[in-house]
């Protein structure tokens, strides 16, 4: 299964050996399609506000994935998701929208060493701990002329770090704090529909340790 975030709404792919309850709507799919005709079915999908998610199942779910894969220019990056000693998350005020700290990882940089470096660039948080990476998310986003299908690296990271977060201003952060589970659930109410659902699974859904 591969799920993609267009203009913040869902669109995932499944094998048709799955079962599907409580969509909206479902194409299925031989796995042969055209380039051209997955752009078209995308396009309908990222015209159309009023659907919230969309459902590819196919009979070749790799092949499939890759036609899509095929149409965008991958750009892979890496970010953390930090918690400090008292279980609360670090997050990061960007753009009108709370946010988790990612960046793009630069040529020869393995993703976990990416993730590290952003946390520390992008928040003044160090002393860090890398658990394990727990997610692979998957977003797109228009860039001149250029259609972006961005690949992001999550890590769970620990930080015994006990100065206060600093935003980094000049990429349009204007707040890095430390955030309890009720804090947490209030700023996904403002956040990415792809942050909300990795938190909902890796954080607020998972065993207690994680945050408090």
């Amino acid at each position: 299964m591969y799920k993609v975030y267009i203009n913040d709404r869902l669109l995932k792919f499944l094998p048709s050996k799955d079962s599907i309850s409580g969509a909206e709507m479902v194409f299925r799919l031989r796995g042969d399609e055209s380039v051209d005709d997955l752009k078209q079915l995308i396009s309908t999908f990222e015209t159309n506000a009023l659907l919230p998610e969309l459902y590819l199942q196919s009979s070749d779910i790799d092949r499939t994935w890759k036609t899509f894969t095929s149409g965008y220019q991958i750009m892979e990056a890496a970010g953390g998701i930090v918690v400090n000693e008292e279980l609360s998350l670090l997050m990061i005020f960007r753009n009108g929208k709370w946010d988790l700290p990612k960046g793009k990882i630069e040529q020869g940089e393995d993703p976990d060493t990416a993730a590290i470096r952003e946390v520390f660039e992008e928040c003044g948080v160090g002393m860090l701990n890398l658990i394990k990476q727990v997610s692979t998310t998957f977003h797109t986003y228009p860039y001149k002329d250029i259609k972006v299908l961005k690949k992001t690296y999550w890590f769970l990271m620990v930080s015994n770090d006990t100065n206060r977060p600093v935003p980094q201003i000049e990429e349009g952060i204007t707040d890095a704090r430390w955030m309890t589970k009720g804090m947490v659930k209030e700023a996904l109410m403002n956040t990415y529909a792809s942050i909300a659902d990795l938190l909902n699974e890796q954080l607020l859904d998972a065993p207690d340790h994680y945050l408090g």
